[in-house]
């Protein structure tokens, strides 16, 4: 009877180290907000026209009605479907652009009450979609120019809702391309799927006779020719 207590003893004893414990006591908290006050940043609201669509079937923003584009990290792009839907209105915190009409938002709230935060406050400069398959080719007239979270010219959403989008070193150069307005078309692998058509050009101009051709940003630099002195040379054996 005596070692039925002891054991008894022991078992409520770890239960209260097991809730005591840091790791437990920070599984508590919802993975869907954050650690960080968001209530401190601006507010926004808007209606929603449509999904910006990623090249790779995902989402990477909101389009408004005013032309607002709402970015977000990839964590938060994933619930954007369950917290709203094109035509409700979406209310969140961010911050906005000083004279681009972007807002990089924190935390959003639809219409049936679902919420969700940006837990890490962080967001990589660059997609980890990798995007393969046959291309996709659009041809329309451009509605609003295409951002990103840094406000850099990376493309341009069309009157069909199709989002072409360009190399960010390239964006500049193809400014008088990407105004509201002009006629673009633009060929490159994509999707078209439930979130909309968007596609990462190669290929991109006022018309199929007038194009230029575009480098991925994720693709390494061109490597010394064949035949010449630093051909097989492997660079990232020098420097270990």
């Amino acid at each position: 009877m005596r070692h039925i207590s002891r054991l008894a003893v022991l078992a409520l004893g770890s239960v209260s180290l097991l809730a005591a414990s840091p790791s437990f006591a920070a599984s508590s908290q919802p993975s869907n907000q954050s650690v960080y006050d968001l209530s401190v940043l601006p507010t926004f609201s808007g209606t929603v026209a449509q999904y910006i669509p990623s090249a790779g079937g995902g989402i990477n923003g909101l389009l408004l009605t005013d032309g607002t584009e709402v970015l977000v990290s990839q964590d938060l792009s994933w619930d954007l479907p369950k917290v709203v839907k094109p035509g409700e209105k979406i209310t969140g915190t961010g911050l906005k652009g000083k004279t681009l009409p972007i807002v990089h938002a924190f935390s959003l709230s639809g219409p049936r009450g679902n919420r969700t935060e940006d837990t890490g406050i962080t967001m990589p400069l660059h997609s980890t979609e990798m995007v393969a398959g046959p291309d996709i080719v659009v041809h329309g007239v451009i509605a609003y120019p295409l951002y990103n979270i840094q406000g850099s010219l990376i493309g341009a959403i069309l009157k069909d809702k199709s989002v072409v989008r360009v190399p960010v070193r390239d964006g500049s150069k193809l400014a008088a391309w990407l105004k509201p307005g002009a006629s673009l078309y633009a060929a490159g692998p994509g999707v078209s799927g439930v979130y909309g058509t968007a596609l990462n050009a190669h290929q991109i101009g006022p018309d199929a006779q007038q194009v230029v051709s575009l480098t991925a940003d994720d693709l390494p630099p061109a490597g010394p020719p064949p035949g010449s002195p630093g051909y097989d040379i492997i660079r990232s054996a020098e420097t270990h």
